[in-house]
């Protein structure tokens, strides 16, 4: 008798589950038009720094409590460097912090990062990458920030984003040294405004 019950309990369980999916896929993912490309900064100077995750740390922390648009999506947010990344985000879904960690590759493409998942948990939870993609495509990400599941890729790009205070390229990751190389480029009007 307590076997019967406990199949029936196990298939109302995964009927819960299938149906939880099927409303989740069926909620409209977030629209996102292309960004404008951002006018190159003439006659600005450009600086290159190397970076590394204690500085990607507190800029996160910084841009958390600062940034509405980051703030937006995330409720905090650390990345290591290594051969690969170990990305640890509470990312915001319909109102609430849901803790993701991300094991990525990072990949430099025309002064932008593209950072390919290649393992992702739920706090301690391993989830497949398509269920990841699935909640990072309905999450409001700037316009600058590009998901593509199909091949498993989160696009920052950097040229794309408004270049207020400065414009950002990515030049170079190196995993020897754990830095990431970036070009700033701070407009005159930028550095004239600070000056006032």
């Amino acid at each position: 008798m307590w076997k019967r019950l406990f199949i029936v309990l196990a298939a109302l369980d995964l009927l819960a589950v299938v149906a939880g999916l099927i409303v989740w896929n069926s909620l409209p993912t977030a629209s996102r038009a292309p960004a404008p490309a951002a006018p190159p900064v003439t006659s600005a100077p450009v600086v290159q720094v190397d970076i590394g995750a204690d500085a990607i740390n507190a800029y996160l922390a910084y841009a958390i409590a600062h940034d509405p648009e980051v703030s937006r999506v995330l409720a905090s947010g650390s990345v290591q460097f290594g051969d690969t990344w170990v990305c640890d985000f509470a990312v915001k879904v319909l109102d609430h912090a849901v803790p993701m960690q991300f094991v990525v590759t990072p990949v430099i493409q025309g002064g932008n990062l593209v950072l390919h998942v290649d393992s992702a948990q739920l706090s301690f939870i391993p989830i497949p990458r398509t269920v990841v993609f699935s909640v990072l495509e309905r999450a409001p990400l700037p316009n600058w920030i590009q998901v593509d599941g199909s091949a498993q890729n989160i696009a920052l790009n950097f040229t794309e984003r408004p270049a207020k205070p400065f414009a950002v390229r990515v030049v170079g990751y190196s995993p020897t040294t754990q830095k990431l190389s970036l070009d700033l480029a701070i407009s005159p009007q930028a550095l004239s405004r600070q000056t006032s």
